[in-house]
């Protein structure tokens, strides 16, 4: 009797002091495609989808794309856009080789208190590779600090996960799923909103 009231006990306690999951859904259409989106906001729930929480500073939308009519459409993640009305920053999505390939971009952040006499930040982080030479680097919503290059002489394990479950781009003329990677984060679901094309085929996607 005593076990089974223990076990209850610490059933409740896990389940308040486990983190409350930031994952939301939303729809959109314009006249030659209709995009249903489910947003990953959380540490937590990125790790879920992905086996990897992309050290908590990515935002990961699921997109499934359906074109109207039986009409052929292109996708290219590049159309997309995720912005926050926290304080206004947007941001398209990154590739697979810009967050796991061997070039990495290596960002440390200011934010946090220092030690005494300690000139170290409080975090750091890697936020993948650059795409060319003398590209300039991606800041993450939020973000303030240096940043400096980094290589290795292989890939994350994670780039080929990222890889195989990435939007493609391309034609389409039936149902696609895949997933875009946002360099953003602690973000509420209230202020964000994705934007897809342009303006005269814009769609505007809110989450709940």
């Amino acid at each position: 009797m005593f076990s089974r009231i223990l076990l209850a006990l610490l059933a409740v306690s896990l389940a308040w002091t486990a983190p409350k999951k930031v994952t939301g859904a939303g729809r959109g259409e314009n006249e030659d495609i209709i995009l249903n989106v489910t947003v990953y906001a959380d540490p937590q729930s990125v790790k879920e989808i992905l086996g990897d929480d992309l050290g908590g500073h990515y935002i990961v939308a699921q997109v499934n794309v359906q074109p109207k009519y039986g009409k052929e459409v292109s996708i290219d993640p590049d159309d997309f856009v995720l912005r926050t009305d926290h304080n206004g920053d947007k941001t398209g999505p990154l590739a697979p080789n810009q967050i796991a390939g061997r070039g990495a971009l290596v960002l440390t952040s200011v934010s946090g208190e220092r030690g005494a006499g300690n000139d170290e930040p409080v975090h750091s982080w890697t936020l993948g590779g650059i795409v060319g030479a003398g590209s300039a680097p991606v800041n993450p919503g939020g973000y303030s600090g240096k940043a400096a290059m980094q290589q290795s002489d292989r890939d994350n394990p994670i780039k080929k996960v990222l890889e195989a479950k990435q939007l493609p781009a391309g034609k389409l003329d039936k149902p696609l799923s895949g997933l875009l990677y946002f360099p953003m984060e602690k973000q509420k679901l209230k202020d964000l909103e994705m934007i897809y094309g342009a303006k005269e085929t814009r769609i505007s996607i809110r989450f709940k």
